[in-house]
């Protein structure tokens, strides 16, 4: 391979610094993903400020919730809108009241979101899954567009597809997260508005609290994002090494950590995360051409040449000229 070394790690840089200013890549989930589905809500054992009288939610996917029902006015509802677990807004349509919403996954379980109106957060909530699978909760906080908080509410849904009797017994599980604790919830806010400052700040907080219902794993790789947006490498490279302690299986976070260390020049550790995405997402296209690049500067080219083509196979515009 004759491109020049120079040449390639601008190439290189350019790619990692796209890749931290959008979204990072979602691992696809199990077709057998609890979630999919059809739910119910049950009135009788919902709670707080209420938002509907009836509801039904339709999981085609892990990511595509269709929603249908009458709200607490009773007013028909009737939307369609992807749940992305990426941090990024997604637009929502048919549902009054909000206009986008963003997701993060907390674990296979436990997924946080936030509702938007317009660039304010209107709710704060975690969705849960019950171990058995017939149990779907929301917890949610809700707040005017001056950020005061108006409410409370939890929609407790059922899915009558799944007979628990025939369920395995799995051993008791942990209580269910409390949902964002305030500074978790300031640092999303923050980090919608693109201020990686109060992001940072707000997930410290966070991290140094300990508070009951807090979860460290998202507060350091919420901080890892906002540090490497600033372009602090070495310090988004040590919350993503101390997110993947606690969750060694999070393959967005090694995927993250591998491009703070490709920005790091180390390649080796570049190439070692890589390899675990690769196992895990076989399609991602940024993880073979990173990898790729990592290879090319160790002398390993014709590795290099393998990550290099199959980049280009899935992505043209990781394609040389």
């Amino acid at each position: 391979m004759s491109f020049p070394r120079s040449a390639l790690a601008r190439c290189a840089v350019l790619a990692v610094l796209g890749i931290f200013a959008a979204a990072f890549p979602q691992i696809a989930m199990a077709q057998s993903n609890p979630l999919v589905g059809t739910w119910k809500l049950l009135p009788e054992k919902s709670t707080g400020t209420p938002r509907y009288q009836s509801m039904t939610l339709t999981f085609s996917d892990p990511t595509v919730m269709n929603v249908e029902g009458v709200d607490a006015q009773g007013k028909p509802v009737k939307g369609s809108f992807t749940a992305v677990t990426d941090g990024k807004p997604h637009p929502i349509t048919g549902i009054p009241g909000f206009d986008a919403g963003t997701w993060s996954r907390y674990n296979d379980a436990n997924t946080t979101y936030s509702y938007l109106r317009g660039k304010s957060i209107v709710a704060l909530g975690t969705r849960t899954i019950s171990p058995d699978g017939k149990t779907l909760t929301f917890n949610e906080k809700l707040y005017d567009t001056n950020g005061k908080q108006t409410g409370t509410s939890m929609m407790v849904f059922d899915n009558p597809n799944v007979k628990v009797a025939t369920v395995v017994p799995k051993p008791a599980a942990a209580p269910a997260p409390r949902g964002p604790t305030a500074d978790e919830a300031a640092g999303e806010a923050a980090w919608q508005k693109g201020d990686a400052d109060a992001t940072i700040a707000a997930f410290t907080r966070a991290l140094d609290k300990k508070e009951p219902g807090a979860n460290p794993h998202y507060d350091y790789v919420m901080r890892g994002v906002a540090y490497a947006k600033k372009e602090q490498y070495e310090q988004a490279s040590a919350d993503f090494d101390q997110a993947l302690m606690l969750k060694p299986d999070d393959v967005d976070a090694r995927f993250r950590r591998g491009g703070t260390r490709f920005q790091l020049r180390q390649y080796p550790g570049v190439i070692e995360d890589m390899t675990e995405v690769v196992k895990a997402d076989p399609m991602n296209a940024t993880a073979y051409y990173m990898r790729g690049r990592s290879y090319y500067m160790v002398d390993q080219n014709m590795n290099s040449a393998e990550d290099t083509a199959k980049a280009c196979s899935l992505n043209k515009q990781f394609c040389m000229p």
